[in-house]
């Protein structure tokens, strides 16, 4: 079965079964976050300024982030993490750092998370290890669209949908 990435509400396919999906690709505004994962929040807390300053509020665009760096060959301080808001406009030069970015259209491998983020990492490794697809991984690096997260809602509420870009 594959399914469109545009769907009216992201929140109600199975979370527990990866599905192939068309991703439809997005225009991004980004900040790369590089070095340890100990300091992204800081990083989080630029793009949320740089957000409410462009009225580019989660309500009305798409939140992503891009897992450039696989943890388990990286070193805490060499890793890259994206911070990402769907954004159709040019982006100025800022202060935040904020630059023009996009996730092109892929086929993906996707499914929805709830709960806190300490688990996204292991279910990606378990759906690539042990999920038996004999898919090959394509070079754009995994993803997540936020759906509902923190604080908006309790950590344990949070939902993120993942993607795993394949061919």
């Amino acid at each position: 079965m594959v399914l469109n990435s545009k769907t009216t509400d992201r929140t109600t396919m199975n979370a527990s079964e990866p599905a192939l999906i068309q991703f439809e690709g997005v225009k991004l505004a980004q900040l790369l976050h590089r070095g340890s994962p100990q300091t992204l929040m800081a990083s989080v807390g630029v793009f949320i300024q740089w957000r409410k300053l462009n009225g580019s509020p989660p309500s009305q665009s798409r939140t992503f982030n891009i897992f450039y760096s696989d943890p388990s060959t990286t070193e805490p301080e060499a890793s890259t993490f994206g911070i990402a808001a769907e954004h159709d406009k040019d982006i100025a030069p800022n202060s935040q750092g904020v630059s023009e970015s996009h996730i092109p259209a892929l086929h993906c491998l996707s499914w929805i998370e709830t709960g806190c983020d300490g688990k996204l990492q292991q279910r990606i490794e378990q759906v690539i290890g042990e999920g038996g697809y004999d898919w090959h991984f394509e070079q754009f690096p995994p993803f997540i669209e936020r759906l509902r997260f923190y604080p908006d809602v309790a950590m344990a509420e949070a939902q993120s949908r993942v993607y795993l870009p394949v061919r």
